[in-house]
């Protein structure tokens, strides 16, 4: 297995991903509580705006996506990038992993942790101090998953039809 940041070539391969990725809100959560629904669904364009935005973060000196590749084919990615803090905090910027993503068939064998370690190593050498990953209510086994990492719980944000 190859742990490596992507390029460009890789986008097409990259969106397949991060489309069975966008199965997890609409086949789980959405099941478990209606209510999460129209945060969730997404454009007709969805995909192609992805793309865009997929390769727009390879080209992006404040953003990487790293893959993890075994026997030609792409099995995971992480999407990573600088956030800048509310100016208020002395925190003026936080390493944040926006996704991660292994497909089913290639969980448990430690690649989302390389994908991770990549992420955090690409981060310190950016001058990043701390990182921030986020999980959606209800998937614990992440949670769990990125607790053993050593992340903590941050906040919870809490949300309202008007």
């Amino acid at each position: 297995m190859i742990i490596r940041k992507a390029n460009l070539k890789d986008v097409p391969e990259i969106v397949n991903l991060w489309k069975k990725f966008m199965k997890y809100p609409d086949e789980i959560l959405i099941k478990n509580n209606k209510k999460l629904k129209p945060y969730f669904t997404k454009k007709k364009n969805a995909a192609n705006m992805f793309r865009k935005y997929a390769q727009t973060n390879i080209l992006s000196k404040d953003a990487v996506i790293h893959v993890a590749e075994i026997k030609g084919k792409l099995v995971g990615y992480s999407l990573s990038f600088i956030k800048k803090n509310i100016p208020i905090f002395k925190m003026k910027k936080i390493g944040y992993i926006s996704d991660l993503f292994v497909k089913k068939e290639f969980r448990g064998m430690g690649i989302s942790t390389r994908l991770k370690n990549e992420a955090i190593k690409w981060f310190k050498k950016r001058g990043m101090k701390h990182a921030s990953i986020k999980v959606y209510k209800g998937n614990n086994l992440a949670h769990s998953i990125y607790k053993k990492w050593g992340f903590f719980d941050f906040h919870i944000e809490l949300r309202k039809k008007i």
